[in-house]
């Protein structure tokens, strides 16, 4: 785990108890994935703490940053171990309540057509129920879905959370490597 600090109070700057990115990597390069990432976000914020979920490759980043200031700092390096990065706009319960459901979307899809990629681990079936249900409120918020656009909405169940955000759908770039 990469830990700079336990939660400190230093400067306004104060580390919650909720993940702002979700960052996936190769499970056989963790560790190294957890420096990568660590390292870039800890020039914002030195009270950066990344830990592993029990999902091999799945990372779950805390900072005091907001997810839009994670992420922009984060989605634009070039990394050798890390594979996607996704903002934590909201964290629902899962299942989520419909009422906090709806807030969260309306809250985080900005544009009027978005790729919906729903995924889950530790809850079987969830995703197939969760793309279902939140296929509807994007109806009812005159969203489509497309696959060619470049905006992603990333709904991630990681055993009894919901993790919503939206981002790039590309994943980040890659450093080449040359023998």
């Amino acid at each position: 785990m990469f830990k700079c600090s336990k939660y400190i109070k230093f400067t306004g700057m104060v580390v919650n108890d909720l993940p702002k990115l979700i960052v996936t990597c190769r499970s056989s390069s963790v560790e190294l994935c957890e420096q990568e990432i660590g390292n870039v976000i800890f020039a914002r914020d030195p009270y950066i703490r990344v830990e592993r979920t029990k999902y091999p490759g799945v990372l779950l980043v805390y900072t005091a940053l907001t997810p839009e200031k994670a992420y922009a700092a984060a989605s634009h390096r070039e990394y050798g171990f890390v594979e996607n990065i996704i903002p934590v706009n909201c964290v629902l319960e899962y299942p989520p309540e419909t009422v906090k459901l709806k807030e969260c979307l309306e809250k985080v899809v900005k544009s009027s057509r978005i790729k919906l990629k729903v995924r889950s681990r530790g809850v079987r079936r969830a995703s197939v129920d969760l793309f279902k249900k939140v296929t509807e409120y994007l109806n009812t918020m005159k969203v489509s879905r497309d696959p060619l656009t470049r905006v992603c909405l990333y709904v991630e169940i990681i055993d009894n959370k919901t993790y919503i955000g939206a981002c790039d759908c590309r994943s980040v770039f890659k450093a080449g490597i040359r023998i």
